[in-house]
């Protein structure tokens, strides 16, 4: 049943884990080299990625057209650029709510489409380590 999933392959979950590289690389240049840098690299690629995970959701909407999915896939991204304009640490602040926001709206939309299981699974994963490091960042 679950091998039948949507967004439930290897390739998934090994692209999804590489995404968590950047963020390590970047706690890692920020304690070793040059701090402000090294927050930058993560705060800038922070805001990319949660731009994306709302990117996730309009994509499956696609077909549906649903506009309450259009507005909540767009949310991230708005969260995303506001973070932009925040000063240390309340970018990190930010951002940190806006992946609990985008984890809460792929919860909502999980029980339209019960297909999505494991890629729940997998995005409670790695949204608990994103938000860890910001975390650890504050």
């Amino acid at each position: 049943m679950l091998a039948k999933q949507k967004f439930s392959s290897k390739t998934s979950l090994a692209l999804m884990l590489s995404g968590l590289v950047p963020f390590v690389f970047a706690i890692y240049y920020l304690e070793n080299y040059d701090f402000e840098v090294g927050l930058a690299i993560f705060i800038h690629y922070s805001a990319i990625i949660l731009s994306f995970i709302g990117a996730i959701n309009w994509g499956r909407n696609i077909n549906e057209k649903d506009p309450n999915v259009f507005i909540l896939s767009v949310t991230p991204s708005v969260i995303a650029f506001g973070a932009m304009f925040a000063n240390f640490p309340y970018q990190l602040q930010i951002l940190t709510v806006g992946y609990l926001i985008a984890w809460i709206i792929d919860i909502i939309l999980m029980y339209r489409d019960k297909g999505l299981y494991v890629y729940l699974a997998m995005r409670t994963l790695i949204t608990t380590s994103v938000m860890y490091m910001h975390i650890y960042l504050m």
